[in-house]
């Protein structure tokens, strides 16, 4: 049964470009404003989903209503024009399967041949189909619907026809149900209530100028439909930016010309125009935009949708955090802490072609050597192992160049001895001036990332022992270098030591790679199918809570609380990461979420990291929404956390504590809040307990319940 609702609902959001179960189910109140109308595009709905139940279709699509909303309009659109017969009642419900069997032709064929979204396409369609079939009957009747214009008199004519507008969009001839659907576009996204008034707004400008003659009949035509459309190429179907704005304002126009054009075939055919302007607009625009060379400020939307504005901080905070991952993770070729001495365009040798690369050598209290410095032994990174940064194939090895003295440079063989390694995918790297006699690998030959390879030498263009590391895209000596970052390290300039994430190591820095703290590791180390258990107190309510963890068909792994929370988890080896959270907020797993976005499983002194957080999941208040009228202009708050590990000496416990900050910018410069989170984490690897505390509310302390055989 639950189900079944789910799939109703969100079938009528669908229509709004929505995923709220509770926008579904206000509109589905609304249209029963005029109950006949609703009724029908009830039975529409119902009809189309439990078709596609009946024939197997995809469970999820079904409940996101991807096959139901335009049953709806199929099911509204027949009584909104026509009186009921007997006839009728025999044709509406075969005309709404046969909608299904459209939508799930045309959603299907436009997603696979040119990755489009079918709108409501296959609705006009079966439409037209069906008022081209009720010309073989002599007998039809007009439907004429009573309206509550007269209640609304004291609107004025723009106002009244906005709401007329809105509620069109669902066949309804009231303006109670267009004022409270606009209640509910509010609710969920400030920036689609902005579009609706707007692209009306100028839509209704643009039609006085261009169709003066034929402004009042096609005012609300053109209202629903600049409407729709604003809300797809403003900020549903592409991101919200001040070019997509732009473009929806330039979109409402198109309607008007659009709208004259259809109208004007189809006057004499005596067909409606629907929300032909809409998609044609609307899909002509997404797929003109998928061939340009560069996305700038338009960025198609890419995943699974929630409001325009939850996209946009989506987008911001992926790109933010994960923008320069990589599929491959690949690590400093040394052991232990080592200083860059020359990185991308270096002082000495890394120029044009060859910039992107980096040279590594070792400091001892302050010194590259002991003693004198005059022969190679002397310097510290001298024989020291060098490693596979990846996993490869080795394809070039040279050996046999003799070190130089100090001091000296052999040009005639620039890079010395030299190992390449073929990394799959097109990517080499390249690792020069080994010691002579030093490389254990051969052509041809597997490695795994970390293996020992050789050993630092001073061969070829080296006047001092160091090691040359660089990558490229061919597997020759001394290619030219592509720039590829390294994927997690840690670096030390002056005394501040940080975590960096798929970076590129700086001069005078000095970097290591993560060695894994196995108590963290443990502890972030969450397995499919295990279950945790926790209690807290909120609000002065006691409860409890469990954890699932699983995998879901992308094979990304996820917890899953028994509240009705999920958090996805993005695994990378040495770094823990939650990459996005579901459902609901008002749980243990929610303030975990927060507290442990990202944990590398390492333990050093001194060392911290920062993490970018999305406004819309943090417990932020009034001043957010008001924020996100002005969306398209900007994003005026943003979210950072800073974290670090904390062990005092005298105790088993490990503590992640972290502060998070939300400032604003230019009109909400105001707003400056911190949120605390911390983790302790016992000797055993275990969570113990977790916290979160915000500006006004008391401390969330959770506490994992201990399972029976853990206690003994």
């Amino acid at each position: 049964m639950q189900f079944f609702l789910n799939s109703i609902f969100y079938s009528y959001s669908q229509i709004l470009f929505s995923n709220r179960r509770w926008l579904g189910a206000l509109v589905l109140a609304a249209t029963f404003v005029a109950p006949k109308i609703a009724l029908m595009s009830l039975l529409g709905v119902i009809l189309s989903n439990y078709a596609a139940y009946l024939l197997r279709f995809e469970t999820s699509k079904i409940e996101s209503g991807f096959y139901g909303f335009n049953g709806i309009l199929f099911g509204a659109a027949t009584v909104f024009y026509f009186q009921l017969s007997p006839v009728f009642l025999l044709l509406i419900p075969l005309f709404m399967v046969i909608t299904f069997f459209i939508s799930a032709v045309l959603e299907n064929y436009l997603a696979v041949s040119m990755n489009l979204p079918g709108l409501s396409l296959p609705f006009v369609i079966t439409l037209f189909i069906y008022l081209i079939f009720l010309g073989n009957y002599q007998d039809i009747k007009y439907a004429q619907y009573a309206t509550d214009a007269g209640f609304y008199s004291f609107l004025p004519e723009v106002v009244a026809n906005y709401f007329k507008s809105v509620a069109l969009l669902y066949f309804q001839p009231n303006i109670t149900t267009g004022i409270v659907i606009t209640v509910g576009i509010l609710l969920f996204s400030r920036a689609l209530f902005l579009l609706s008034v707007t692209s009306y707004l100028l839509s209704s400008l643009v039609l006085g100028l261009l169709l003066p003659d034929q402004a009042k009949d096609l005012a609300i035509i053109v209202g629903f439909n600049s409407i729709i459309t604003a809300f797809a190429l403003g900020g549903s179907l592409i991101l919200p930016s001040t070019k997509s704005f732009a473009l929806a304002m330039l979109s409402s126009a198109m309607v008007v010309v659009v709208t004259g054009v259809f109208h004007s075939m189809f006057y004499k055919a005596h067909l409606p125009v629907l929300v032909l302007p809409f998609n044609f607009i609307t899909l002509a625009t997404i797929y003109s935009l998928k061939f340009r060379k560069e996305s700038t400020d338009l960025v198609l939307l890419y995943f699974k949708p929630g409001s325009p504005e939850e996209n946009l901080y989506y987008h911001q905070n992926r790109s933010a955090r994960f923008e320069n991952f990589k599929y491959f993770f690949p690590e400093l070729p040394v052991w232990g802490e080592w200083t860059v001495s020359q990185a991308f365009d270096g002082e000495h040798t890394h120029k044009d072609k060859w910039r992107y690369a980096w040279d590594f050598v070792l400091y001892e209290h302050g010194e590259q050597y002991s003693g004198d410095g005059n022969v190679v032994e002397d310097y510290y990174c001298y024989g020291l192992p060098v490693c596979a940064p990846l996993h490869g194939k080795v394809v070039k090895v040279v050996d046999g160049i003799p070190d130089n003295e100090i001091g000296q440079a052999n040009i005639d063989k620039n890079w010395g001895n030299t190992i390449v390694i073929d990394h799959s995918e097109g990517l080499y790297s390249a690792l020069s001036h080994l010691k002579p006699g030093s490389i254990k690998v051969e052509e041809g030959q597997i490695i795994d990332k970390g293996d020992i390879i050789a050993a630092c030498g001073n061969s070829g263009r080296s006047p001092y022992p160091h090691l040359h590391f660089q990558f490229q895209i061919d597997d020759t000596i001394g290619g030219h270098t592509y720039k590829f970052p390294f994927a997690f390290y840690l670096e030390k300039q002056g005394e501040e030591l940080s975590l960096k994430s798929f970076d590129y190591p700086v001069v005078n820095s000095r970097v290591q790679n993560l060695e894994k703290h196995k108590t963290l590791a443990k502890a972030f180390d969450f397995r499919y199918g295990e279950t945790y258990r926790f209690a807290y107190e909120h609000d002065g309510v006691k409860k409890e809570e469990e954890w699932t963890i699983g995998i879901d068909i992308y094979s990304t792994k996820y917890i899953e609380s028994s509240a009705g929370g999920f958090a996805y988890i993005y695994t990378s080896g040495k770094v823990f990461y939650f990459s996005s959270y579901a459902g609901n907020r008002d749980c243990a797993l929610y303030y975990f979420y927060l507290a442990a976005m990202q944990a590398p499983v390492t333990l050093h002194e001194g060392l911290v990291w920062e993490d970018s957080f999305s406004v819309s999941e943090l417990p932020v208040g009034p001043v957010r929404y008001l924020s996100e009228f002005l969306i398209f202009f900007g994003t005026f708050l943003n979210a950072k956390g800073r974290f670090y590990y904390h062990k005092p000496e005298d105790e088993y416990l490990i503590s992640l504590k972290g502060d998070i900050s939300l400032k604003g910018r230019t009109i909400f410069a105001g707003v400056n809040r911190h949120y605390s989170t911390e983790v302790i984490i016992n000797s055993d690897g275990e969570i113990e307990s977790f916290s979160f505390s915000a500006p006004g509310r008391d401390t969330v302390l959770v506490k994992k319940i201990k399972k029976e055989e853990d206690k003994k």
